[in-house]
């Protein structure tokens, strides 16, 4: 039965060549574009699931309470708090301390490397899988010069040797000091959220920063590892309570537990502290979108199926006769659907692997084509499944219901008119399906346009950034005449952090009138030199910015959104505030310019005067030399610095990095929006045939009655225009509601304007008219005389 069910689906496709070859087009392109996203859906689920102890890790955030009993998340905690719960709550196995990422120069043997670090303590390779390859992880904790790097580095820094030379070799770091290597770690999975070269003991840090001992101090982030039977809500309130006994203020701050796994897909937060979103918004577009595209595809198979069943109504007439059951034939019409699938999904394997490269590099993953790998198979079986059922159930059992007599006289009566109805619906809704694509792609990069394009309220153009270490510090004086003496150069400015991007805050800011539920209130900190508004073209809304030489620790600049939250009203200099228990008076208020996110609100701002501990040295060169700019750069640190390494990034290229995911987004979106319409299209056309066929004998009656081309043309064309227009207005309101939802979680966003809907209007009906129009030409000029002997 099998084989005579093979044999006969294969003379079947082979007979209806366009019918098939439609099909396996569509289906394979399908079939690939959705593995593609769905393996890098799959990759985005399993960040950070690798480790052992994944049930048991948690991140420790703090709730702020704000006005209007809005709670902020932030994801810094305290140190004191991490250690005394560890030593107060047995539930706790280890406190893990998380310092922040930043770049430096690594110098070992009169040899350069720039490569990524932070502090932690040995709990954080105990509690986490990351194994240690030589030495002992426990001198982090116990020696103060101890340093573990990744294989990666050791490989860089001593070869082959790696392995004989690591363990005591002494290693500068320019911004740390002198550390020895003893310990070697593996290089982090690429499904690591933490990808670090090298690591230091807290312990160090803690020695060199005392003020991490108080407990409303939050400089890091921190985690538990819990025992396998701790009742993580319960503990939550105990850590709160232990919290807010040894914090200040009325408007205690709060603790939430969140699964570390978990962060990398569920880190935006609401009002309530409830998970509302993060980048899991994505990888549910996505994986929506790859689903759409089988739909799409799967519903050209099943209209097609439809429309060519009726030229085998007497095949099934005859076979019924002759004693054929429902389920035989069923199961024939199956194995004709599972053939076409069957060389589509090969051949979708093969475009996959083939694209997957392109993949990795457009979404900067490291994803494998592994065949051993049971999440491929489980990913590409489930899509082959997927395809095959839908593609073909509802033909099987449609074709299978003919009555015998309807189908050998040929006609097919009320099965016709609802198999016609249901091809409509099914051409409505992948068209409408290729319109919400090309409506979010349109909305997504007007988004993006609209970041990159925003002004800011600061130059971020032409200006580059150089890490400032000591000895960056040190010469700074002869670094700065040098560069402005050059050519291509136009300022120099010290600043830290990056003023597009403030992570540093405090709550230390009072004022004469701030009420018990502004106490909470954190206050964005820029450590800056004495020309950082004329660097960046930040203009002053009021006074005037520190002096040139001055060494001002009694006064104090803020921006505009700090002023209204103060109430300083229209006259704000001269106003005392308090900064860290210490009185100063406001000179000046810059105007304000974006210093997070656009997902975020302009953040009140308070600027020091204080450039040795900026932490970035910024030029800013001529938009007209930028070439001749950097080559100055690089000429006066071989004059000033010839013994340190320069590592540069473009200030708007840092910018633009923050945007990769919407980047990536509207990328994507443009792709899918794209395939939809082809794949849609291309279902057209093998209908715009199978109608033209149809409507033979009619069209030739039309011309000899004298019909024109254009009026058979419109006549079979008008239809499918029609079926797109309804699309258009069913699709046109589910497109405005998930773009306006998406849309929200910027705070500063564009607009949907109705001319995106227009547009895609616009692109769809002209393809479709490029599409049907061919075939429709074709056939309003065929011989009238060919036509009429056609039966």
């Amino acid at each position: 039965m099998f084989k005579n069910h093979l044999k006969i689906a294969w003379r079947t496709l082979v007979k209806n060549r366009v019918y098939f070859i439609i099909n396996t087009i569509g289906l394979s392109t399908a079939i690939a574009v959705s593995c593609l996203m769905l393996l890098w859906v799959v990759d985005e689920y399993n960040v950070d699931k690798f480790h052992e102890n994944d049930d048991g890790l948690f991140l420790v955030k703090r709730t702020i309470p704000l006005e209007g009993g809005i709670l902020d998340v932030y994801a810094s905690t305290s140190y004191p708090l991490l250690k005394t719960a560890q030593e107060t709550f047995p539930e706790i196995e280890e406190y893990i301390t998380i310092g922040p990422t930043f770049e430096d120069n690594l110098r070992i043997e009169n040899t350069d490397f720039r490569a990524s670090g932070a502090f932690t303590n040995a709990a954080f390779f105990k509690s986490f899988s990351f194994p240690v390859l030589l030495g002992s992880i426990e001198a982090l904790d116990e020696k103060p010069e101890a340093i573990a790097i990744s294989e990666s580095l050791a490989k860089r820094f001593w070869g082959k040797e790696w392995k004989q030379k690591a363990l005591g070799s002494p290693v500068h770091i320019y911004d740390n000091g002198d550390f020895a290597v003893e310990a070697v770690y593996g290089d982090f999975p690429a499904q690591s959220s933490i990808q670090n070269d090298f690591y230091y003991g807290f312990e160090r840090y803690l020695g060199e920063n005392e003020w991490m001992n108080e407990w409303g101090n939050n400089g890091m982030q921190g985690a538990f590892l819990l025992r396998s039977d701790a009742n993580v809500a319960e503990l939550t309130q105990k850590i709160e309570t232990l919290f807010q006994e040894n914090i200040s203020g009325d408007f205690k701050e709060g603790i939430l537990l969140q699964k570390f796994s978990d962060n990398y897909l569920y880190n935006q937060f609401d009002e309530k502290a409830q998970v509302s979103g993060g980048r899991i918004a994505y990888v549910r577009i996505f994986a929506l979108a790859a689903i759409f595209l089988l739909l799409i595809s799967c519903i050209n198979f099943i209209n097609l199926s439809t429309a060519y069943a009726t030229k085998r109504a007497s095949e099934i007439g005859v076979r019924k006769v002759v004693g054929a059951r429902k389920h035989s034939l069923i199961g024939q019409f199956f194995m004709e659907t599972a053939l076409i699938t069957s060389i589509s999904f090969v051949i979708g394997l093969i475009i996959t692997a083939l694209f997957l490269p392109l993949m990795n590099t457009l979404t900067g993953k490291q994803i494998v084509f592994d065949l051993t790998n049971p999440e491929l198979w489980f990913i590409v079986m489930g899509v082959l499944v997927f395809t095959t059922f839908l593609s073909g159930a509802y033909p099987s059992f449609i074709i299978s219901s003919f009555k015998p007599v309807d189908a050998l006289k040929g006609g097919l009566g009320k099965e016709q008119k609802n198999t016609v109805s249901l091809r409509k619906s099914l051409v409505i809704l992948q068209f409408s399906l290729s319109i919400l694509l090309i409506v979010s792609a349109l909305v997504i990069q007007k988004q993006v346009d609209y970041i990159n394009e925003k002004d800011l309220g600061i130059a971020k153009e032409h200006i580059i950034s150089i890490h400032q270490d000591e000895i960056i510090t040190g010469k700074y004086g002869a670094l700065k005449n040098e560069l402005l003496k050059s050519p291509g150069v136009t300022d120099v400015t010290l600043v830290g952090p990056s003023p597009l991007e403030t992570p540093a805050s405090s709550s230390g800011v009072n004022w004469p009138g701030k009420t018990q539920e502004q106490e909470n209130i954190e206050f964005s900190l820029l450590w800056t030199a004495h020309n950082f508004p004329t660097a960046f073209d930040i203009p002053l809304q009021y006074g005037s910015y520190y002096k040139e030489g001055s060494q001002d620790t009694l006064n104090l600049v803020i921006n505009e959104t700090a002023a209204q939250i103060m109430q300083l009203g229209q006259e704000p200099i001269g106003k005392t505030i308090e900064l860290w228990g210490k009185q100063r008076q406001v000179i000046g208020v810059l105007k304000d310019f974006h210093n997070r996110s656009l997902y975020e609100p302009i953040q009140p701002t308070v600027f020091i005067l204080e450039p040795n501990n900026a932490g970035e040295l910024f030029v800013r060169l001529d938009g007209a030399k930028t070439t001749e700019g950097l080559a100055s750069v690089h000429n006066v640190f071989e004059k000033v610095l010839p013994d340190n390494p320069l590592y540069y990034e473009f200030l708007d290229e840092a910018y633009e990095s923050n945007y990769r995911a919407e980047l990536l987004t509207g990328t994507l979106a443009r792709y899918f929006a794209l395939i939809s319409t082809l794949l849609s299209c291309l279902g057209l056309f093998g209908l715009a045939i199978f109608m033209a066929k149809q409507r033979t004998k009619e069209i030739g009656i039309r011309k000899v009655l004298g019909a024109s081309i254009n009026h058979i043309t419109l006549l079979i064309s008008k239809d499918f225009l029609r079926l797109v227009l309804v699309a258009l207005i069913v699709a046109s309101p589910f497109a405005y509601y998930f773009m306006a939802q998406w849309l929200q979680g910027f705070e500063y966003r564009t607009t949907i304007p109705l001319w995106t809907f227009v547009l895609a209007g616009v692109l769809i009906l002209t393809v479709t008219l490029l599409t049907i129009g061919f075939q429709a030409i074709k056939s309003a000029m065929a011989n009238p005389v060919n036509s009429l002997k056609t039966e």
